[in-house]
């Protein structure tokens, strides 16, 4: 499998949270606008989509499938308050049609130029590292360091325990560390 398409000079296309985003995950009585779905849940859905896809670009696409895909249905949310799970349910199930997509298309993946260089080879080193890791392990490492949530943030995305997911990142960070000394030079 390639490494993935990550780099220092690359930026994902996710809005800027807000000052209160961290705390707010919208009113559970009313039905979320697209607006504030996009402002609050737009990290965590990229964030899932990048666990699954290991590539930038990829993510940003199904992340901007997944939006699209919830405006359409919104009217079928029975429980606004659990708007963010909905998306990320969504967004795991399009990673998954996008990986069978994938599949077919493996052959033509093979012929495709190299990938660009990547300016910082320990930053290549460490995504390919994660790239490596199970997707119980990758989904929250990702969250954690990537998209800057604290273990409680990544518990309510992942839908598990905040013990689980300290637990998940230890046993992650062991496992990168002994990737990362295999492969070192």
């Amino acid at each position: 499998m390639a490494g993935p398409d990550f780099g220092p000079d690359v930026e994902p296309c996710v809005p800027a949270p807000m000052d209160n985003q961290r705390s707010t995950r919208g009113d559970a009585t009313e039905a979320p606008t697209p607006e504030a779905m996009v402002r609050q849940h737009a990290s965590a859905v990229w964030g899932v989509c990048l666990a699954h896809t290991r590539n930038i670009h990829d993510s940003e696409d199904i992340m901007q499938d997944v939006f699209i895909k919830a405006f359409t249905k919104l009217h079928t949310l029975k429980d606004p308050g659990r708007v963010r799970g909905w998306l990320l349910q969504i967004a795991r199930r399009a990673c998954i049609d996008f990986h069978r997509g994938r599949a077919s298309e493996h052959q033509a993946v093979q012929n495709m130029p190299a990938e660009r260089p990547v300016k910082d080879k320990r930053v290549l080193r460490i995504h390919k590292a994660i790239s490596q890791l199970p997707d119980n392990y990758r989904e929250p490492i990702i969250l954690f360091y990537l998209d800057g949530r604290d273990c409680r943030g990544v518990a309510q995305t992942l839908g598990i325990s905040e013990t689980a997911v300290r637990s998940r990142l230890s046993r992650a960070r062991l496992q990168l560390h002994q990737i990362l000394r295999e492969d070192e030079p």
